[in-house]
């Protein structure tokens, strides 16, 4: 939903206002302003998509499944700075263009809630690698010291 109207993505990313350097005590030289929000917003998605398609196809799923975990971190921990910072009307830009400020507690527990479903996910693969692992043992050999 992004890559159709990557330059108001652009401008979503420019939203949160992130404070790049701080000059002086108390005085926060420039939020994240051009390029920086360009370059985030135009690999974004890609990365996004490509960690999605990972996780679908199966190849390289743990990696994939690793990223988007790591994208939803980032997520809560941007969205928890703007809203520590007191932007009221942020339009996070998360599924693609909104005129609708952000509902930081909705999308917030929103995140924890996918991360908590690729943590099932991680769970379920590791549950298959135990079973084959066990299942796929030599047989015994049986009455081996019982015939000697």
């Amino acid at each position: 939903m992004k890559l159709p109207d990557l330059a108001a993505f652009t401008e979503s990313v420019g939203n949160f206002q992130f404070p790049m350097e701080e000059r002086l005590p108390g005085n926060l030289e420039a939020s994240f302003e051009e390029p920086a929000d360009a370059y985030v917003a135009y690999s974004l998605p890609w990365l996004e998509i490509f960690a999605g398609l990972a996780v679908l196809s199966g190849w390289g799923k743990a990696a994939g499944l690793v990223i988007l975990a790591s994208l939803l971190a980032s997520f809560n921990l941007a969205l928890w700075s703007a809203w520590d910072r007191g932007i009221r009307d942020l339009q996070c830009g998360c599924h693609g263009v909104s005129e609708t400020p952000t509902n930081y507690v909705a999308k917030i527990a929103s995140n924890f809630g996918l991360l908590a479903l690729i943590m099932v996910i991680f769970l379920l693969m590791w549950w298959q690698r135990r079973t084959l692992l066990f299942n796929d043992q030599p047989p015994s050999i049986q009455g081996s010291s019982e015939d000697a």
